[in-house]
């Protein structure tokens, strides 16, 4: 009889719409995560920070012919000149650079320069003295 009657007390309306507004904050809660998760990649891969602004430390790296857009980046980040290899990625396919292949050659950077000026640099859109080929 007792088994009864809690089954009725979950099954009332109060309960119901209890754990149907529960539901829906969760789904709320959820949405605002998937966004601010969102907001959160995309400023961090499309913002231009450079290493480290105060360094001025020259780096050089090697990029050899037909070297992959993953191999440069991974070379880059080893050397401590980005952040990541999937932002580099990533960047370059939503850049001006993205049907540009990365030109072979010897080059130095410095850390305080950005993810823009390194892939433009490789690419060969800016004559800069980095380039040491």
């Amino acid at each position: 009889m007792s088994l009864s009657k809690e089954k009725k007390f979950f099954e009332s309306e109060g309960w119901q719409l209890f754990f149907k507004t529960l539901g829906r904050a969760f789904l709320i809660c959820a949405v605002f995560c998937i966004f601010y998760g969102a907001y959160f990649v995309a400023e961090q891969t499309f913002s231009n920070q450079p290493y480290n602004a105060q360094s001025h430390k020259k780096v050089t790296i090697v990029v050899t012919e037909n070297e992959s857009e993953e191999k440069v980046a991974e070379t880059l980040v080893s050397k401590k000149l980005i952040y990541g290899k999937a932002r580099f990625v990533i960047r370059k396919y939503f850049s001006k650079y993205k049907k540009n292949s990365f030109i072979p050659g010897r080059y130095e950077f410095t850390q305080s320069q950005g993810m823009d000026d390194i892939m433009g640099i490789l690419c060969g859109d800016h004559v800069s003295e980095e380039i040491i080929q």
